[in-house]
């Protein structure tokens, strides 16, 4: 890794250190520079501002993620069942290993989004990927894949925080997670699941 490549890492890592703490998308430039021990001026050789940082801090995250959860969804010869719960299994792990970011920065998208087009374009492309796996093996319509989405993806959300916070054990977090999981997939099917 270049020392340029090192140096962008390093801001990218304060921010989200900032962003964890806060819980929210409010750093700025100066926050970052001072945990880095660098100067407002030298962040904007990297980015053109917070918003850019964000920007690349959660494209970075959205590529984490989908080297978790893709690989389990590929799994053609395994039953759509079984995929979707070890995908939301890798889903908590992911979080358990890199907290909230993602969440917290979606959370915000609908207000002045800090997101750019091909953040957008990447995280609609895995939206529709999932969705379009969801319609296909249960049948069911778009709109009532993205609710399932939207309703199960709370589940290792919720449980990723326990286990942060030595509320429980990663493996009683996971074994509920397929336990929910499963049970939301068969609950949504409108016909046996493929």
């Amino acid at each position: 890794m270049s020392a340029e490549s090192d140096r962008e890492q390093q801001l990218l890592d304060a921010a989200e250190a900032v962003i964890r703490e806060g819980r929210t998308l409010n750093l700025s430039l100066g926050e970052v520079g001072d945990r880095v021990g660098v100067s407002r001026s030298l962040i904007y050789v990297y980015f053109d501002g917070v918003p850019a940082m964000i920007d690349a801090l959660f494209l970075q995250h959205l590529d984490r993620l989908k080297a978790r959860i893709l690989p389990e969804l590929d799994d053609a010869d395994a039953p759509y069942r079984e995929r979707a719960s070890a995908a939301y299994s890798a889903y908590l792990d992911y979080l358990v290993e890199s907290g909230p970011i993602l969440q917290l920065i979606l959370r915000e998208r609908h207000q002045d989004s800090p997101l750019g087009p091909e953040s957008r374009r990447h995280f609609r492309s895995l939206l529709r990927r999932l969705a379009d796996e969801t319609c296909r093996a249960l049948r069911l319509t778009p709109r009532e894949a993205f609710v399932l989405m939207e309703l199960t993806s709370g589940i290792p959300e919720a449980l990723a925080r326990l286990v942060r916070n030595g509320e429980i054990e990663p493996s009683t977090a996971h074994a509920t997670c397929q336990r929910l999981v499963s049970a939301s997939v068969d609950g949504f099917a409108v016909a046996p699941p493929a």
